[in-house]
């Protein structure tokens, strides 16, 4: 879709900028408010950086497989897909319920496996 182009880069932009919008709407008052905007943006920029990794390895065009090994496909599933699909939502909630993410590091460890597993499959 040649007319797309940067049409398409700039919807991302909006969407991506909808997040703190509403999490501003539902949580501002709440006393997790900021470490909920910290863990979104965190999470964003895990799945960035998978998308990253996978775009470099795989060029468009080129079928570079020197560049993919097993550890370079974990780490693109883990960035990619675990953080937001597994981890972000369990992270909310116990953030919601007044927990320290940091008290919670084996929770994440499984979340974050999990969530490679389910991109394996």
């Amino acid at each position: 879709l040649p007319k797309v182009g940067m049409i398409a880069v700039n919807d991302g932009v909006v969407l991506r900028n909808h997040i703190p919008r509403i999490l501003r709407k539902h949580f501002r008052g709440k006393s997790y408010y900021a470490d909920l905007l910290d863990l979104f943006n965190e999470v964003e920029f895990q799945t960035a950086s998978g998308q990253m990794i996978d775009l470099i390895t795989t060029l468009v065009g080129q079928k570079e497989l020197s560049k993919y090994s097993l550890s370079t496909h974990r780490r693109i599933v883990q960035f990619k897909t675990a953080y937001y699909s597994f981890y972000l939502p369990v992270a909310c909630a116990l953030l919601m319920f007044g927990e320290n993410l940091d008290d919670h590091v084996q929770v994440k460890d499984v979340l974050v496996e999990m969530g490679t597993y389910f991109q394996v499959q």
